[in-house]
């Protein structure tokens, strides 16, 4: 069993050992959900980005950093800005599009992105 909240492995507890939410009734019947998959769990100060939106401006201006402002990261969407001229950046920004083309998102056309990784 696992916890419809954070996606812990909690077979034997009434209460997730991670984020704490019920897992059992007061009887102590179980709560029985899908656990999502981890792709789809935000952790941490992730921010959720609608997954086409970055894609396209990740593959289209990516020279510019435009997909790195959009996604909050503000500092490597200025190293974008000021290395645009060599090209670097337009490449970068096709492999990070084509990553997040292929990652799973949450129902919703939205993907996680979490601020201490670099790639999407």
């Amino acid at each position: 069993m696992f916890c419809k909240y954070c996606g812990a492995d909690a077979e034997e507890y009434k209460f997730c050992p991670n984020c704490g939410a019920a897992l059992r009734t007061a009887d102590g019947n179980v709560i029985r959900e899908p656990a999502p998959p981890a792709e789809q769990v935000p952790v941490g100060d992730a921010k959720k980005i609608n997954k086409i939106a970055f894609a396209l401006l990740a593959i289209l201006l990516g020279d510019f950093g435009i997909h790195r402002f959009y996604a909050g990261k503000w500092f490597s969407g200025i190293i974008y800005l000021l290395f645009f001229w060599t090209f670097l950046p337009g490449l970068l920004g096709l492999i990070e599009g084509i990553v997040a083309l292929t990652r799973e998102d949450d129902g919703h056309g939205n993907i996680y992105v979490d601020k201490g990784k670099y790639f999407v």
